[in-house]
């Protein structure tokens, strides 16, 4: 017998169906990107182990050649022949060459670059890149530079890596990109935001721009879809790249004009501008110059100039031998005439060239314990020019001390820096600061020591 169906056993009403409906709504709501988000950090964390696998290998081809060019050409050579030795070396990950758009976190991007030092001079095949796609979207970057200041011949893209200044995943906060070796990693993600329409780096076109050959330029300026020096960071963690944007025009990087007090490329304060070029022999800018740096800091203490006692070339004795004057770093047929030049702007190079040379001839300490030898052995900010100045670069850098900074303020003080100028065989040029006088001193008293430059 069927038995009649209570009054009471109905089934959901509305309401009930359209709050459940809700909970899960929000459920789903919670759960679903939570879940996307894990499966993305999942994939980059594939693409990231992937590009540490290969530098690895790129580590021992490192080793057994003295650089990453491919076995059988000079410089860097073919990516291809690159790719197919890191291959024997690592057989689990589908390496290719530098041209080729990475797919997925197990095909892996490489190429070998040049790096230059800051007197453009080629130091070989030093860098190496590995890049892989994440099939969250991104295109992930590593980065290895064994030596070497800037990726490009005109000294335009230093080797630089950002370092962070909080933990977020996100736009991080950053302090100024230092030029640095060894790991630095990028990546590039795709910005498709409907609330503000941004969508610069769409998920093709990151795709096709996802190999070695696009992210290792090393170009200057900064482009959409690709990954510039300067977004490079010091972990994968830090790894987000910036909006696309240009390098703001400075004097520091050369592409503004300087002014007084201008911090210059080599880190120090602008204290002279020419209105035309001059010529700083042996400086990086040689006939090209317009405008001196000064160090901010004095240099070594108090030093002297050179000794007694070192005769003819600081090398012959007997006074003098036909070609320099006793105890002089200038000629002997024409010594008054080379003092007298080697007053001018752009002189002093030549005169801290020419003392230390001749201190370092009869094997004397120069580089610790006299003024042209410490100016000359100075280097910062990746310049190594620099040079204990000239009378005239010495009597600009004390007109302009305000400038510069961290000169001796008390008149009663006044301690005397310097010139490379020499005045006689027993004397060389020099001013008291902040006095003002200019001194000519014995070749053994000492002096404060504050290296120059000159740039283009």
């Amino acid at each position: 017998m069927v038995k009649k169906r209570k009054s009471g056993d109905s089934g959901f009403t509305l309401t009930e169906l359209v709050i459940a409906m809700v909970v899960l709504g929000v459920i789903a709501s919670i759960a679903i990107p939570s879940f996307l988000g894990s499966r993305n950090n999942s994939y980059d964390k594939e693409a990231q182990a992937s590009i540490e696998v290969v530098l690895r290998a790129a580590m021992l081809l490192y080793q057994s050649q003295g650089d990453f060019s491919n076995a059988s050409s000079a410089q860097c050579g073919d990516s291809t022949i690159l790719a197919a030795d890191l291959q024997k070396l690592e057989p689990g990950i589908d390496i290719v060459a530098s041209s080729i758009s990475s797919t997925n976190s197990r095909i892996v991007s490489v190429q070998a670059v040049q790096t230059w030092n800051s007197n453009a001079e080629l130091l070989g095949c030093q860098g190496f890149y590995a890049v892989a796609l994440s099939s969250s979207g991104s295109c992930w970057a590593g980065r290895f530079i064994f030596e070497g200041k800037y990726l490009g011949s005109g000294s335009v893209s230093p080797v630089v890596a950002n370092g962070q200044t909080n933990t977020s995943n996100n736009a991080v906060t950053t302090w100024s990109a230092l030029a640095v070796n060894g790991n630095a990693f990028g990546v590039l993600k795709p910005q498709t935001s409907a609330a503000d329409g941004d969508n610069t780096n769409g998920l093709l076109a990151i795709k096709t721009a996802c190999n070695a050959k696009n992210h290792s330029t090393g170009a200057a300026s900064l482009s959409n879809n690709y990954i510039a020096p300067s977004q490079f960071y010091a972990s994968w963690r830090d790894a987000v790249a910036a909006p696309a944007q240009s390098l703001q025009p400075t004097c520091a990087n050369g592409l503004a004009a300087c002014v007084l007090g201008d911090t210059g490329p080599g880190g120090g304060k602008v204290f002279y501008v020419s209105a035309t070029n001059f010529t700083s022999t042996g400086s990086d800018c040689n006939t090209t110059c317009k405008y001196m740096e000064a160090a901010t800091s004095d240099q070594g203490g108090e030093l002297t100039w050179s000794e007694r006692g070192v005769n003819g070339c600081f090398g012959t004795v007997g006074g003098q031998n036909g070609e320099c004057s006793e105890e002089s770093i200038y000629p002997l047929t024409n010594v008054s005439a080379a003092r007298t030049a080697a007053l001018a702007i752009g002189m002093g190079m030549a005169n801290t060239n020419q003392a230390y040379a001749r201190l370092t001839t009869v094997g004397l300490a120069a580089t610790s314990t006299y003024t042209a030898g410490v100016a000359w052995a100075y280097s910062n900010n990746g310049k190594t020019d620099w040079h204990l100045p000239s009378q005239d670069e010495l009597s600009q850098l004390y007109n302009q001390r305000t400038s510069v900074g961290s000169f001796p303020t008390d008149p009663d003080l006044t301690p005397t820096y310097g010139s490379s100028s020499e005045r006689s065989r027993n004397e060389y040029r020099a001013v008291d600061f902040p006095g003002g006088g200019t001194r000519f001193s014995d070749k053994t008293m000492p002096s404060l020591v504050r290296p120059v430059r000159a740039f283009g």
